[in-house]
């Protein structure tokens, strides 16, 4: 993925930190649900196309690397250094074909869209070892080798006497220095119901560059909401989020990443006001070192810290799970390594430790026979391998194990899995973890945890049992993929599942509890409908339920979940204009088990539509920067960012902005 792709998405990023779900989660894979900013990347004139080529984590040496361009077939070409990198001084503007090339690795194709020749960007380039004498190798090579332009085929087929000696070296430019950016100013007003309209201002902005051998990346976010009148007698807080991120790379060796966010808001419940509040602090360092003295061969360290405290974050207000403190502070270390152990077969293994300590005095409508601590205290020790092996050309077989101790109480989830080439650019996956418990467990805590809905690292920290399978096909391109799977969860713990990377929308959002079965259809499309216009569609769609919710009142509840979640995103690349469009449908029932009054009897329904429309200026006219606007409309029922509602009243929600690269 180039790194203009990882600019656009600076907001989300930073929201996601904002909302604390990495402290007790694993971070978040890039790309949620949240649509990307439009801002298009200033660069420093004499770097214009960075890369690196690998096997999974061995970097490939002496890799012949070509740009082509399709449209005026003109063709440049480099060489990767010791690391595996490449560096292109100068590209124009246009569409290109990246063509990695080694003797022994099948040739492999990168798509490339370069809207200005000044713009900086970086690719990643995967290669796969090509197997003598096999012919389902060989099939996938000729599938792969008939995409590669005739020129290129001429130049490999070329009988190299080191003539590739003249080539530079892609290297790293040493002592380059000098910084780019992207800055985004919005604004506008949201209707909250009783409290009115309130108005929405915010800033962003995102710092790169180059000093010697070191990468720096300074990235921050402001945003502010204030409501314009009172409710329940006394006035609504002014809501706050605030979060800066710092990263220091040392010529891809090694990368430090500091991050510190918080969030202050209310939550309306019960006729009074309670205050909302999130800190978040995380620090994360990885390496590359020789895997166990072998030479050639790279290992990835991983040392992640993050201490999250929050009070009345998770708490919505129309329910309260009695496995949800008032306040709670939470540590979370992780240290992991991976590497290849051999050509067929690669490993990672890591060890995690949580603490969440909170005040639980609330717990007092606990179901009898239990007792309640207070403080509550819950430690938990994590124990992970997972390692892959590939059994044929087109087989690879995954299997791990979980393992975590936490009061007592020993937890085992194997887990296995397969992946199988099944011809003509598909591929299918299948994997499936149980959990194994030995020992009594606690009875005065049964477990909370948070995560985003499309977290897939959720289930094995609180899933009981999880089933998936996949069919996917990727034209290699980028332009034309899809992929279709369902998912099955069974769940041991309770989990409050999020719906939105925004601080002040953190009322969107689900609770599934022990025993909630919980199967979803996932679908994804990216298609290429017109030479000059992109478009991904994604959609999931879940319902389920079953397990026993014990509330607060002292009365227990069946629980049943179900949601809808689904985007399109297309980008006309010819007027440089992106269209986004985003719905969502939330729904939580809780129905009484025993033959008493409920008075929690009932649910909740969340709906969102988005639209958000982003344009390129310079397309326009010819400016010194790279200047775009956004502008972004809101329908939803059901919440606000202050109060849940059961009205059919439409909430809105409007806002705008304009970015500047340079």
């Amino acid at each position: 993925m180039n790194d203009s792709r990882k600019a656009t998405t600076l907001a989300p990023a930073l929201a996601l930190i904002a909302l604390g779900w990495i402290g007790t989660q694993p971070a978040l894979a890039e790309g949620e649900a949240a649509p990307a900013t439009p801002i298009v990347e200033a660069t420093t004139p004499t770097v214009a196309v960075e890369g690196e080529v690998l096997t999974k984590s061995r970097p490939v040496v002496d890799a012949t690397v070509y740009a082509y361009e399709v449209a005026t077939y003109k063709l440049v070409k480099v060489l990767t250094d010791d690391d595996g990198r490449f560096l292109f001084g100068s590209l124009p503007a246009g569409m290109y074909k990246l063509i990695a090339h080694k003797d022994g690795f099948a040739p492999t194709i990168a798509l490339l869209l370069r809207r200005k020749a000044d713009e900086r960007q970086f690719v990643e380039i995967e290669m796969q070892d090509e197997v003598e004498g096999d012919v389902l190798a060989a099939e996938d090579y000729w599938s792969v080798r008939g995409r590669v332009p005739a020129d290129v085929l001429r130049d490999i087929q070329h009988a190299w006497t080191r003539e590739e000696s003249s080539l530079e070296p892609g290297i790293r430019v040493a002592g380059l220095s000098g910084f780019e950016g992207d800055m985004l100013a919005h604004g506008g007003y949201e209707q909250l119901g009783a409290f009115g309209e309130a108005h929405l201002t915010g800033a962003e902005f995102d710092l790169r560059g180059t000093v010697g051998t070191y990468q720096i990346g300074l990235n921050g976010i402001y945003q502010q909401l204030v409501p314009e009148r009172s409710a329940f007698g006394e006035k609504a807080p002014e809501g706050q989020v605030r979060s800066v991120a710092l990263a220091l790379e040392n010529a891809r060796d090694s990368k430090l990443s500091v991050a510190s966010s918080a969030g202050q808001l209310a939550s309306a419940g019960n006729g009074a006001m309670m205050p909302v509040d999130l800190e978040h602090h995380q620090l994360q360092w990885s390496a590359r070192a020789a895997a166990l003295g072998r030479s050639g061969v790279k290992a990835q360290y991983d040392v992640k810290a993050q201490y999250t405290e929050e009070a009345n974050y998770h708490r919505p207000g129309w329910v309260n799970p009695v496995e949800i403190p008032e306040a709670s502070r939470t540590w979370h270390l992780e240290g992991a390594y991976a590497s290849e152990l051999t050509e067929r077969t690669s490993l990672k293994a890591g060890l995690t430790y949580q603490q969440r300590s909170g005040q639980a005095s609330y717990l007092a409508g606990y179901p009898a026979g239990n007792t309640v601590l207070d403080p509550l205290i819950d430690e938990a020790i994590g124990v992970y391998g997972l390692a892959d092996s590939k059994i044929m050309p087109r087989v690879v077989v995954e299997y791990g194990l979980f393992s975590s101790v936490r009061g007592g109480s020993l937890s085992l989830m194997p887990h296995g899995g397969m992946v199988v080439d099944l011809g003509s650019s598909w591929k299918a996956r299948t994997a499936f973890a149980h959990r194994v418990e030995e020992g009594e467990t606690d009875p005065t805590y049964r477990g909370f945890s948070t995560a985003f809905f499309r977290d897939t690292t959720a289930c094995h920290d609180v899933g009981d049992a999880c089933y998936e399978v996949f069919f996917s096909r990727g034209d290699g391109d980028g332009d034309d993929t899809i992929s279709v799977g369902a998912v099955h969860r069974e769940f041991a713990e309770t989990l409050q599942l999020y719906f939105s990377p925004d601080f002040f929308d953190r009322l969107e959002s689900l609770f599934v509890v022990q025993g909630d079965q919980l199967p979803e259809i996932q679908f994804s499309m990216v298609r290429r409908i017109a030479p000059k216009v992109l478009a991904r569609l994604e959609s999931n769609i879940a319902a389920g339920g079953g397990g026993i919710f014990y509330a607060t009142d002292d009365v227990p509840y069946e629980n049943q979940v179900r949601y809808l979640v689904t985007s399109l995103d297309t980008r006309f690349q010819h007027t440089s204009t992106g269209v986004f469009v985003a719905f969502h449908h939330l729904e939580q029932e809780l129905n009484p088990v025993l033959d008493k009054p409920a008075p929690q009897t009932g649910g909740v329904e969340m709906q969102r539509l988005q639209v958000m429309l982003t344009q390129d200026l310079n397309v326009l006219a010819d400016f010194a920067s790279n200047w775009a606007v956004r502008f972004n409309v809101e329908l939803s029922r059901g919440a606000t960012p202050y109060t849940l509602t059961s009205t059919d009243d439409l909430h809105k929600k409007l806002t705008g902005g304009i970015s500047v690269s340079f």
